[in-house]
């Protein structure tokens, strides 16, 4: 299991933050279908400055959803920013 944040800008939180809350249709429920499990933060100050932190069991089917029709549909649904997006690694020193 890798956890993860990732970070990104969006056009609008609320539009993002409608994206995720729970139910059918949810990104919780996209995720899921991965086993991703998700929590959401935003700046409390910059509303469009959203992330995730993610438990991820199999990074490399997370990297090909992000790059599937499905995945960038959402992003685009979402409005992310998808240049601004940083992903980083929990890791062990």
């Amino acid at each position: 299991m890798t956890t993860a944040i990732v970070f990104h800008e969006v056009k609008d939180g609320a539009v993002w933050a409608k994206a995720w809350k729970k139910g059918p249709g949810s990104r919780h429920e996209m995720f899921g279908k991965l086993g991703i499990k998700c929590r959401n933060f935003r700046d409390p100050n910059n509303p469009n400055a959203t992330g995730v932190m993610a438990d991820i069991p199999d990074m490399a089917k997370f990297q090909e959803f992000l790059q599937s029709d499905e995945g960038q549909r959402a992003m685009r649904e979402d409005g992310l920013k998808v240049e601004t997006m940083r992903v980083l690694v929990e890791f062990t020193p």
